[in-house]
Protein backbone atom coordinates (compact mmCIF):
# COMPACT_ATOMS: atom_id res chain seq x y z
CA UNK A 1 0.00 0.00 0.00
CA UNK A 2 1.19 3.57 -0.99
CA UNK A 3 2.07 5.62 1.64
CA UNK A 4 -0.50 8.29 0.22
CA UNK A 5 -3.31 5.46 0.88
CA UNK A 6 -1.65 4.58 4.04
CA UNK A 7 -2.66 8.36 5.30
CA UNK A 8 -5.67 7.77 3.98
CA UNK A 9 -6.95 4.57 5.50
CA UNK A 10 -5.26 6.56 9.11
CA UNK A 11 -8.23 9.31 8.85
CA UNK A 12 -11.64 8.77 9.82
CA UNK A 13 -13.29 8.77 6.63
CA UNK A 14 -15.77 12.03 5.96
CA UNK A 15 -18.91 9.78 5.43
CA UNK A 16 -18.61 8.97 9.34
CA UNK A 17 -19.14 12.70 9.78
CA UNK A 18 -22.25 12.63 7.38
CA UNK A 19 -23.81 9.97 9.79
CA UNK A 20 -22.53 11.70 12.88
CA UNK A 21 -24.77 14.64 11.54
CA UNK A 22 -27.47 13.11 10.73
CA UNK A 23 -27.76 11.09 14.46
CA UNK A 24 -27.54 15.04 15.80
CA UNK A 25 -30.34 16.25 13.58
CA UNK A 26 -32.50 13.02 14.60
CA UNK A 27 -31.76 13.64 18.13
CA UNK A 28 -32.25 17.04 18.59
CA UNK A 29 -34.77 18.88 15.72
CA UNK A 30 -36.51 15.94 14.68
CA UNK A 31 -37.13 14.32 18.24
CA UNK A 32 -37.95 18.16 19.52
CA UNK A 33 -40.48 18.91 16.33
CA UNK A 34 -42.30 15.30 16.02
CA UNK A 35 -41.69 13.06 19.31
CA UNK A 36 -42.22 15.87 21.94
CA UNK A 37 -45.68 17.36 20.27
CA UNK A 38 -47.85 15.87 22.56
CA UNK A 39 -46.15 17.30 26.53
CA UNK A 40 -47.60 20.88 25.15
CA UNK A 41 -50.60 19.90 24.57
CA UNK A 42 -52.35 20.08 28.35
CA UNK A 43 -50.54 23.56 28.98
CA UNK A 44 -51.85 25.30 25.24
CA UNK A 45 -55.05 23.13 25.76
CA UNK A 46 -55.77 25.43 29.30
CA UNK A 47 -53.76 28.56 27.16
CA UNK A 48 -55.86 28.66 23.58
CA UNK A 49 -59.13 27.69 25.23
CA UNK A 50 -59.36 24.36 23.10
CA UNK A 51 -59.87 21.01 24.02
CA UNK A 52 -56.54 18.54 23.57
CA UNK A 53 -58.23 16.48 21.25
CA UNK A 54 -58.32 18.95 18.94
CA UNK A 55 -54.82 20.36 19.56
CA UNK A 56 -53.77 16.95 18.48
CA UNK A 57 -54.43 17.65 14.88
CA UNK A 58 -51.13 18.99 15.11
CA UNK A 59 -49.46 15.66 13.77
CA UNK A 60 -52.12 15.39 11.10
CA UNK A 61 -51.25 18.65 9.83
CA UNK A 62 -47.34 17.78 9.75
CA UNK A 63 -48.03 14.87 7.73
CA UNK A 64 -50.09 16.46 5.39
CA UNK A 65 -47.57 19.00 4.69
CA UNK A 66 -44.89 16.60 4.53
CA UNK A 67 -46.37 14.60 2.24
CA UNK A 68 -47.25 17.41 -0.06
CA UNK A 69 -43.88 18.72 0.62
CA UNK A 70 -41.92 15.35 -0.38
CA UNK A 71 -41.68 14.74 -4.23
CA UNK A 72 -40.35 18.63 -4.31
CA UNK A 73 -37.32 17.98 -1.71
CA UNK A 74 -36.30 14.61 -3.27
CA UNK A 75 -35.84 16.48 -6.08
CA UNK A 76 -34.37 19.61 -4.42
CA UNK A 77 -31.94 16.83 -2.55
CA UNK A 78 -30.79 14.84 -5.49
CA UNK A 79 -29.93 18.44 -7.80
CA UNK A 80 -28.96 21.13 -4.98
CA UNK A 81 -25.82 20.68 -2.23
CA UNK A 82 -27.03 18.91 0.37
CA UNK A 83 -25.88 20.80 3.17
CA UNK A 84 -28.20 23.32 2.43
CA UNK A 85 -31.51 21.23 1.99
CA UNK A 86 -30.59 19.76 5.60
CA UNK A 87 -29.76 23.74 7.23
CA UNK A 88 -32.90 24.96 5.55
CA UNK A 89 -34.62 22.11 7.31
CA UNK A 90 -33.23 22.39 10.88
CA UNK A 91 -33.70 26.30 10.00
CA UNK A 92 -37.33 25.93 9.99
CA UNK A 93 -37.94 24.17 12.77
CA UNK A 94 -36.05 26.84 14.46
CA UNK A 95 -38.46 29.49 13.46
CA UNK A 96 -41.26 26.99 14.02
CA UNK A 97 -40.53 26.65 17.76
CA UNK A 98 -39.89 30.64 17.84
CA UNK A 99 -43.62 31.27 15.98
CA UNK A 100 -44.83 28.47 18.34
CA UNK A 101 -43.59 30.52 21.48
CA UNK A 102 -45.63 33.57 20.24
CA UNK A 103 -48.84 31.49 19.21
CA UNK A 104 -52.23 32.79 20.33
CA UNK A 105 -54.69 31.34 18.06
CA UNK A 106 -55.40 27.74 17.06
CA UNK A 107 -54.76 28.46 13.64
CA UNK A 108 -51.02 29.83 14.03
CA UNK A 109 -50.87 26.17 15.81
CA UNK A 110 -51.41 24.78 12.77
CA UNK A 111 -49.36 26.94 10.42
CA UNK A 112 -45.90 25.79 12.60
CA UNK A 113 -47.10 22.20 12.40
CA UNK A 114 -46.86 22.88 9.27
CA UNK A 115 -43.86 24.34 8.51
CA UNK A 116 -42.67 21.63 11.11
CA UNK A 117 -43.88 19.01 8.18
CA UNK A 118 -41.67 20.40 5.72
CA UNK A 119 -39.03 19.49 7.75
CA UNK A 120 -39.48 16.55 9.45
CA UNK A 121 -40.09 15.47 5.53
CA UNK A 122 -36.73 15.99 5.16
CA UNK A 123 -34.67 14.93 8.58
CA UNK A 124 -36.79 11.89 8.54
CA UNK A 125 -37.57 10.31 5.45
CA UNK A 126 -35.25 11.95 2.76
CA UNK A 127 -31.75 12.63 4.21
CA UNK A 128 -30.68 9.67 5.99
CA UNK A 129 -31.78 7.05 3.81
CA UNK A 130 -30.12 9.08 0.67
CA UNK A 131 -27.32 10.24 2.05
CA UNK A 132 -26.20 7.27 4.06
CA UNK A 133 -26.87 4.91 0.77
CA UNK A 134 -24.99 7.27 -1.44
CA UNK A 135 -21.56 7.43 1.05
CA UNK A 136 -21.50 3.68 2.30
CA UNK A 137 -21.06 0.76 0.03
CA UNK A 138 -21.47 -1.84 2.59
CA UNK A 139 -23.10 -1.19 6.38
CA UNK A 140 -25.01 1.25 5.08
CA UNK A 141 -28.74 -0.37 6.84
CA UNK A 142 -26.48 -0.75 9.87
CA UNK A 143 -25.88 3.26 10.14
CA UNK A 144 -29.30 4.00 8.78
CA UNK A 145 -30.77 2.25 11.85
CA UNK A 146 -28.29 3.79 14.44
CA UNK A 147 -29.87 7.34 12.66
CA UNK A 148 -33.41 5.95 13.33
CA UNK A 149 -32.72 4.63 16.99
CA UNK A 150 -31.85 8.35 18.17
CA UNK A 151 -35.29 9.57 17.02
CA UNK A 152 -36.15 7.47 20.15
CA UNK A 153 -33.63 8.33 21.98
CA UNK A 154 -34.52 11.81 21.76
CA UNK A 155 -38.04 11.45 21.93
CA UNK A 156 -36.47 9.85 24.99
CA UNK A 157 -35.12 12.44 26.56
CA UNK A 158 -36.88 15.54 25.61
CA UNK A 159 -40.02 14.75 26.52
CA UNK A 160 -38.84 14.46 30.33
CA UNK A 161 -36.17 17.49 29.51
CA UNK A 162 -39.55 19.55 28.36
CA UNK A 163 -42.11 18.55 30.58
CA UNK A 164 -39.86 19.87 33.49
CA UNK A 165 -38.91 22.87 31.28
CA UNK A 166 -42.72 23.43 30.60
CA UNK A 167 -43.62 23.20 34.59
CA UNK A 168 -40.43 25.42 35.80
CA UNK A 169 -40.56 28.46 33.13
CA UNK A 170 -43.66 27.59 31.27
CA UNK A 171 -44.87 26.22 27.56
CA UNK A 172 -43.91 29.38 25.87
CA UNK A 173 -40.17 29.61 27.09
CA UNK A 174 -39.88 26.19 26.05
CA UNK A 175 -40.66 26.07 23.03
CA UNK A 176 -38.13 28.92 22.74
CA UNK A 177 -35.22 26.70 24.43
CA UNK A 178 -36.38 24.12 22.04
CA UNK A 179 -34.95 27.05 19.23
CA UNK A 180 -31.88 27.13 20.65
CA UNK A 181 -31.36 23.44 20.99
CA UNK A 182 -32.27 22.69 17.15
CA UNK A 183 -30.53 26.03 16.31
CA UNK A 184 -27.10 24.68 18.02
CA UNK A 185 -27.40 21.88 15.31
CA UNK A 186 -26.80 24.18 12.34
CA UNK A 187 -22.78 23.67 12.39
CA UNK A 188 -22.98 20.34 11.73
CA UNK A 189 -25.00 20.44 9.03
CA UNK A 190 -23.17 23.03 7.25
CA UNK A 191 -19.76 21.62 8.27
CA UNK A 192 -20.11 17.66 8.74
CA UNK A 193 -22.20 16.88 5.25
CA UNK A 194 -21.19 16.32 1.64
CA UNK A 195 -23.78 15.70 -1.10
CA UNK A 196 -21.86 12.96 -2.68
CA UNK A 197 -18.44 10.84 -1.85
CA UNK A 198 -16.98 12.21 -5.23
CA UNK A 199 -17.73 15.82 -3.72
CA UNK A 200 -14.65 15.13 -1.55
CA UNK A 201 -12.11 12.90 -3.74
CA UNK A 202 -13.46 9.78 -1.82
CA UNK A 203 -15.17 6.52 -2.68
CA UNK A 204 -17.98 5.18 -0.36
CA UNK A 205 -17.09 3.57 2.37
CA UNK A 206 -16.73 -0.07 1.57
CA UNK A 207 -16.03 0.21 -1.56
CA UNK A 208 -13.89 -1.64 -3.24
CA UNK A 209 -12.96 -2.44 -6.61
CA UNK A 210 -15.35 -4.42 -8.98
CA UNK A 211 -18.13 -3.45 -6.74
CA UNK A 212 -19.87 -1.99 -9.74
CA UNK A 213 -20.22 -5.71 -10.76
CA UNK A 214 -21.25 -6.69 -7.93
CA UNK A 215 -23.78 -4.22 -7.54
CA UNK A 216 -25.27 -4.00 -11.00
CA UNK A 217 -25.75 -7.78 -10.42
CA UNK A 218 -28.04 -7.69 -7.29
CA UNK A 219 -29.89 -4.52 -8.44
CA UNK A 220 -30.94 -6.88 -11.92
CA UNK A 221 -32.49 -9.10 -9.31
CA UNK A 222 -36.06 -7.97 -8.13
CA UNK A 223 -39.10 -6.94 -9.49
CA UNK A 224 -40.27 -4.19 -11.49
CA UNK A 225 -42.02 -1.57 -10.34
CA UNK A 226 -45.21 -1.94 -13.06
CA UNK A 227 -45.03 -5.43 -12.26
CA UNK A 228 -45.33 -4.69 -8.86
CA UNK A 229 -48.08 -2.51 -8.40
CA UNK A 230 -49.95 -5.04 -10.12
CA UNK A 231 -49.28 -8.08 -7.42
CA UNK A 232 -51.33 -9.03 -4.75
CA UNK A 233 -48.70 -8.45 -1.62
CA UNK A 234 -47.97 -5.05 -2.84
CA UNK A 235 -51.72 -4.14 -1.46
CA UNK A 236 -51.22 -6.40 1.41
CA UNK A 237 -48.00 -4.28 2.61
CA UNK A 238 -50.03 -0.72 2.01
CA UNK A 239 -52.56 -2.78 4.04
CA UNK A 240 -50.07 -3.31 6.48
CA UNK A 241 -48.41 0.00 6.58
CA UNK A 242 -52.31 2.04 6.58
CA UNK A 243 -53.24 -0.09 9.54
CA UNK A 244 -50.10 -0.19 11.38
CA UNK A 245 -49.65 3.71 11.27
CA UNK A 246 -53.07 4.98 11.83
CA UNK A 247 -52.73 3.86 15.39
CA UNK A 248 -49.27 5.64 15.84
CA UNK A 249 -50.62 9.10 16.66
CA UNK A 250 -52.07 7.62 19.95
CA UNK A 251 -48.63 8.12 20.96
CA UNK A 252 -48.88 11.71 21.18
CA UNK A 253 -52.09 11.70 23.78
CA UNK A 254 -49.92 9.86 26.01
CA UNK A 255 -49.57 12.79 27.92
CA UNK A 256 -53.48 14.49 28.03
CA UNK A 257 -54.55 11.27 28.96
CA UNK A 258 -52.16 11.22 32.09
CA UNK A 259 -54.06 13.82 33.21
CA UNK A 260 -57.30 12.68 33.51
CA UNK A 261 -56.46 9.87 35.88
CA UNK A 262 -56.00 10.14 39.81
CA UNK A 263 -52.26 9.35 39.33
CA UNK A 264 -51.70 11.91 36.66
CA UNK A 265 -53.33 14.97 38.75
CA UNK A 266 -51.33 13.62 41.28
CA UNK A 267 -48.00 12.89 39.75
CA UNK A 268 -47.95 16.26 36.90
CA UNK A 269 -44.67 15.22 35.05
CA UNK A 270 -46.36 11.42 34.93
CA UNK A 271 -47.35 11.87 31.07
CA UNK A 272 -43.89 13.35 30.11
CA UNK A 273 -42.09 10.66 31.63
CA UNK A 274 -44.63 7.93 30.24
CA UNK A 275 -43.77 9.62 26.41
CA UNK A 276 -39.82 9.10 27.10
CA UNK A 277 -40.29 5.78 28.44
CA UNK A 278 -42.32 4.67 25.81
CA UNK A 279 -38.90 6.69 23.20
CA UNK A 280 -36.84 3.97 25.11
CA UNK A 281 -39.63 1.10 24.14
CA UNK A 282 -39.18 2.04 20.19
CA UNK A 283 -35.65 2.65 20.33
CA UNK A 284 -35.08 -0.86 21.61
CA UNK A 285 -37.31 -2.49 19.53
CA UNK A 286 -35.69 -0.65 16.40
CA UNK A 287 -32.36 -2.13 17.75
CA UNK A 288 -33.87 -5.77 18.24
CA UNK A 289 -35.77 -6.05 14.99
CA UNK A 290 -32.69 -4.39 13.14
CA UNK A 291 -31.05 -7.02 14.56
CA UNK A 292 -33.47 -10.22 14.46
CA UNK A 293 -35.64 -8.68 11.43
CA UNK A 294 -33.53 -9.90 8.36
CA UNK A 295 -33.95 -13.26 9.79
CA UNK A 296 -37.25 -13.26 11.93
CA UNK A 297 -39.65 -10.61 9.83
CA UNK A 298 -42.65 -11.77 9.97
CA UNK A 299 -42.38 -13.45 13.82
CA UNK A 300 -40.88 -10.36 15.36
CA UNK A 301 -43.17 -8.05 13.98
CA UNK A 302 -45.99 -10.18 15.30
CA UNK A 303 -44.28 -10.38 18.77
CA UNK A 304 -44.03 -6.30 18.95
CA UNK A 305 -47.45 -5.92 17.66
CA UNK A 306 -48.64 -8.07 20.20
CA UNK A 307 -46.60 -6.36 23.14
CA UNK A 308 -48.50 -3.13 21.52
CA UNK A 309 -51.31 -4.67 22.44
CA UNK A 310 -50.64 -5.46 25.59
CA UNK A 311 -49.61 -2.28 26.37
CA UNK A 312 -52.78 -0.64 24.89
CA UNK A 313 -54.86 -2.84 27.16
CA UNK A 314 -52.64 -1.36 30.28
CA UNK A 315 -53.16 1.66 29.78
CA UNK A 316 -57.45 1.79 29.00
CA UNK A 317 -57.68 -1.28 31.73
CA UNK A 318 -54.90 -1.46 34.17
CA UNK A 319 -53.51 1.89 34.31
CA UNK A 320 -54.01 2.21 37.89
CA UNK A 321 -50.54 2.70 39.35
CA UNK A 322 -47.35 4.32 38.80
CA UNK A 323 -45.60 1.60 37.31
CA UNK A 324 -48.76 0.22 35.50
CA UNK A 325 -48.60 3.82 33.28
CA UNK A 326 -45.27 2.97 33.01
CA UNK A 327 -45.60 -0.34 31.41
CA UNK A 328 -47.83 0.46 28.90
CA UNK A 329 -45.65 3.19 28.03
CA UNK A 330 -42.76 1.05 27.31
CA UNK A 331 -44.84 -2.18 25.66
CA UNK A 332 -46.60 0.76 23.47
CA UNK A 333 -43.35 2.19 22.55
CA UNK A 334 -42.15 -1.34 20.82
CA UNK A 335 -44.88 -1.52 19.19
CA UNK A 336 -44.18 2.11 17.64
CA UNK A 337 -41.03 1.04 16.72
CA UNK A 338 -41.91 -1.60 13.74
CA UNK A 339 -42.76 0.90 11.30
CA UNK A 340 -39.34 2.44 10.39
CA UNK A 341 -37.38 -0.74 10.91
CA UNK A 342 -39.59 -3.60 9.19
CA UNK A 343 -41.56 -1.74 6.25
CA UNK A 344 -38.74 -1.25 4.42
CA UNK A 345 -37.39 -4.99 4.92
CA UNK A 346 -41.05 -6.20 4.04
CA UNK A 347 -40.79 -4.27 0.69
CA UNK A 348 -37.12 -5.12 -0.42
CA UNK A 349 -38.18 -9.36 0.49
CA UNK A 350 -41.17 -8.96 -1.72
CA UNK A 351 -39.24 -6.93 -4.91
CA UNK A 352 -36.20 -6.76 -4.64
CA UNK A 353 -33.94 -4.00 -5.40
CA UNK A 354 -34.59 -3.64 -8.73
CA UNK A 355 -36.99 -0.48 -8.60
CA UNK A 356 -37.06 -0.26 -4.85
CA UNK A 357 -36.99 3.05 -4.51
CA UNK A 358 -40.03 3.62 -6.40
CA UNK A 359 -41.71 1.05 -5.38
CA UNK A 360 -40.97 1.99 -1.29
CA UNK A 361 -42.23 5.76 -1.94
CA UNK A 362 -45.52 4.56 -3.00
CA UNK A 363 -45.49 2.69 0.62
CA UNK A 364 -43.69 5.60 1.92
CA UNK A 365 -46.99 8.23 0.88
CA UNK A 366 -49.21 5.25 2.73
CA UNK A 367 -47.11 6.17 5.54
CA UNK A 368 -48.09 9.82 5.77
CA UNK A 369 -51.19 9.63 5.25
CA UNK A 370 -51.92 6.78 7.65
CA UNK A 371 -50.53 9.16 10.29
CA UNK A 372 -52.81 12.20 8.99
CA UNK A 373 -56.35 9.65 9.58
CA UNK A 374 -54.72 8.63 12.71
CA UNK A 375 -54.13 11.85 13.88
CA UNK A 376 -57.59 13.45 13.23
CA UNK A 377 -59.50 10.56 14.20
CA UNK A 378 -58.12 9.73 17.79
CA UNK A 379 -58.24 13.54 18.74
CA UNK A 380 -62.01 13.68 17.33
CA UNK A 381 -63.00 10.24 18.84
CA UNK A 382 -61.85 11.80 22.60
CA UNK A 383 -63.26 14.88 21.74
CA UNK A 384 -66.70 12.82 20.73
CA UNK A 385 -67.09 10.87 23.19
CA UNK A 386 -64.68 11.76 26.27
CA UNK A 387 -63.12 8.63 26.40
CA UNK A 388 -59.59 7.97 25.69
CA UNK A 389 -60.79 3.96 26.41
CA UNK A 390 -62.31 4.07 22.99
CA UNK A 391 -58.98 5.41 21.47
CA UNK A 392 -56.89 2.09 22.80
CA UNK A 393 -59.64 0.17 21.84
CA UNK A 394 -59.10 0.88 18.12
CA UNK A 395 -55.65 1.27 18.22
CA UNK A 396 -56.11 -2.64 19.52
CA UNK A 397 -58.48 -3.42 16.74
CA UNK A 398 -55.79 -2.09 14.32
CA UNK A 399 -52.54 -3.76 15.74
CA UNK A 400 -54.98 -7.03 15.24
CA UNK A 401 -55.84 -6.86 11.77
CA UNK A 402 -51.83 -5.56 11.01
CA UNK A 403 -51.20 -8.74 12.71
CA UNK A 404 -53.53 -10.70 10.42
CA UNK A 405 -52.05 -8.77 7.53
CA UNK A 406 -48.55 -10.06 8.41
CA UNK A 407 -49.35 -13.52 8.24
CA UNK A 408 -51.06 -13.55 4.99
CA UNK A 409 -47.92 -11.66 4.02
CA UNK A 410 -45.70 -14.05 5.29
CA UNK A 411 -47.52 -16.89 3.13
CA UNK A 412 -47.30 -15.11 0.40
CA UNK A 413 -43.55 -14.29 0.73
CA UNK A 414 -42.59 -17.69 1.70
CA UNK A 415 -44.46 -19.60 -0.54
Amino acid sequence: MSQVKQEKSQKLHFGYLVVASLVVTSFIPLSLGLSCAGIFYPPLSEALGVEKGVLSYYISVLWIAALVALPFMGRLLDGKDARMCLTVAVAIVVAAFVWLSFTQTLWQFYVAAAAMGVAVGMLLFLAPSTLINRWFAKRAGIMLGICMAFTGVGGMVWSTVGGLLINAIGWSATYLVFAVLSALCLPATLFMVSSRPADKGLDPVGWEAGDEVQQSASVAQGIPAAQAFKMPVFYLILIMCFTLNVAMPVYFMIPSYATTLDIGMAMPLLGATASSVAMAGQTVSKLVLGAIGEKLPHASTLVALALGIVGSALFAFFAISVSAFYAAALLFGVYYGITNVMMPLFTRKSFGDVEYAQIYSRVSMVNSISNVVGGFAWGTIVSVTGSYVVMFGGAIALMAITGIVVVAISRMQCS
